[in-house]
């Protein structure tokens, strides 16, 4: 089935983007966030230049629970306008364990750009909310429809937050490969995925 390990991508532009706003629409983002309550995983906040192939600039790792405040304020120490922020996490969806469905920590990036760094979408934010298939129902599985619209919920309601504390211009979720999401989903309710809503 294609698509089936495609990640699914939200990207924020900004009003009044600027290189001296960055730490505060990062802080935003790093604060907002729903980390795992589950994972035993650290959290790794990375700074890179230039592009995200160059090695990073800077790495530290946070054993849980994550210290949201430290790691805004050691992004202060590395800004520049060819710059990036990141922190590689999880947080906690309904994934198929065996022939159960639960809540599981489940892996998700944030991104926030600086103008100069190299980024073909020219995005400001984005979040990598990983395995796309964790927000689409199975057609004709019940479970799995229950499990993506509960998933679908967490999407949204951590868009919703976004767009209460940031200056949202214009956002776009999307899947690596291209494919337009929100039209695989309505093809998966479609065809006959039951429950979801």
């Amino acid at each position: 089935m294609p698509g089936m390990t495609d990640r699914l991508m939200l990207s924020c532009h900004l009003r009044g983007f600027h290189s001296l706003r960055i730490p505060e629409f990062w802080e935003k983002l790093v604060r907002l966030f729903p980390y795992s309550r589950l994972t035993k995983r650290p959290v790794y906040l990375r700074i890179l230049a230039i592009e995200a192939s160059e090695p990073p600039l800077f790495e530290r790792a946070w054993e849980p629970p994550f210290d949201a405040s430290e790691a805004v304020k050691l992004s202060r120490e590395f800004q520049h306008d060819d710059g990036a922020y990141q922190i590689e996490c999880e947080w906690d969806l309904m994934q198929q364990t065996g022939q159960a469905w639960k809540l599981e920590p489940a892996p998700v990036s944030l991104w926030c750009f600086g103008p100069e760094f190299g980024n073909d979408l020219g995005d400001h934010l984005r979040v990598e909310l990983g395995l796309e298939q964790r927000f689409l129902p199975v057609p004709g599985n019940d479970a799995s429809a229950r499990a993506a619209q509960a998933n679908l919920r967490s999407l949204m309601h951590l868009v919703s937050e976004i767009e209460k504390n940031l200056p949202v211009e214009k956002r776009h979720i999307w899947s690596e490969s291209g494919e337009n999401f929100a039209e695989r989903l309505r093809q998966a309710v479609e065809a006959g995925s039951g429950g979801l809503q």
